[in-house]
This record gives structure tokens, sequence and C-alpha cells, in this order.
């Protein structure tokens, strides 16, 4: 299994972004509401450019092409006093499955915790998405409760799941923070 290498996202991969928003496989699963176009993808990202509060990459696999991504995510509401930040993860359309969004989560963590120095990292999935809730389960997010109806989606009120992982339960030994199944 390759490893995963990361680097900052750039202007270059907002046309892949944009691509992979307006993926139902993706949107469908996220609050993004399509279309989302390019011009305001760019926007979005010149807002970000000098905003130290997120950190947005783009993950590819070691021994593959640089230009392959196959991932993006990122850490946001980096909070400095409190110490915590909110993670986020999309795979590359067709390419779920294969481990890529838990490599990718491993290692924002990893940076999150050595590099910012965090004490808290926490996410939102949504009921559509019970794959994702497992996933983080098994790294060792903790479910941390329920935004009942939260979010209207789809034409329909959605409950948003809080999880999150603290640098304590993290630094555990793999084997003590992974959930069996």
């Amino acid at each position: 299994m390759n490893s995963i290498l990361a680097r900052r996202l750039e202007a270059s991969d907002l046309p892949l972004r944009h691509q992979w928003l307006n993926d139902p496989s993706i949107h469908g699963q996220m609050l993004v509401s399509p279309p989302v176009g390019l011009a305001e993808t760019q926007q979005w990202f010149s807002k970000t450019l000098l905003n130290e509060s997120r950190r947005d990459f783009v993950f590819t696999l070691d021994g593959a092409a640089p230009t392959e991504v196959v991932a993006m995510g990122g850490l946001t509401d980096i909070h400095p006093r409190h110490r915590r930040a909110e993670l986020y993860i999309f795979v590359r359309p067709g390419m779920t499955g294969r481990g890529i969004g838990s490599r990718a989560t491993v290692w924002l963590c990893e940076y999150g915790y050595s590099e910012l120095d965090l004490h808290r990292i926490y996410l939102h999935t949504t009921d559509l998405n019970d794959a994702a809730r497992r996933l983080y389960a098994r790294l060792g997010f903790k479910d941390e409760g329920t935004l009942r109806g939260h979010a209207f989606h789809r034409g329909r009120f959605i409950d948003r799941h809080v999880q999150g992982v603290l640098r304590s339960e993290w630094r555990k030994p793999r084997e003590e923070r992974e959930v069996p199944g």
C-alpha cells in the first residue's frame, strides 16, 4: 500500500476541486449545494490565502504521478488559544474504499498535533455518510453528540454528528484507539 503525500492546496488545484465538489458522490455526502462554480471556488481560495485559521491540502500517493490527486482535506477553524481545529476530507470520486481517506485523516491529525500543537480535532458528519462515521470511529474519534435537524439539505432537515479526538487519545498505540469491526 502506497504511503500518502501531502502538499498545500494551490491555485492550479482549483479546477479539480471544482469538479469534485460538483460530483454527486461528494456533494451528496456533504452540505455543499451544487453547482459550485469555478469562479466561486477561485474567490473562496483567494480569501483563504491569508487566513491563518485554516490549512488546506491535496494528497497524492507515493510512487504515483505528483499531479494525480487522490484526496483533498484540511483543518479549519484553527483556534490557537483553545488549540482545536475542525477536520474535513474528501476522496477523489471513484477511489473511495481504498484506505485513502483514512491515510489522509491520519496525516491531518499528525500534522495538527505535531505542527499546530492542537489539543483537540473534531469533525462533522451527516446521516448521509455512515461509512465516514465508522471510519472516524476506527481511527479513534469519539461520538460527541448529534445536532438534530441541524441542516436543510436536498429538501429535508438532516442531523449532523460531532466526533472528536483529543491529543492524549491520539497518542495511544493504534491498537488501543481502534474500534473493532
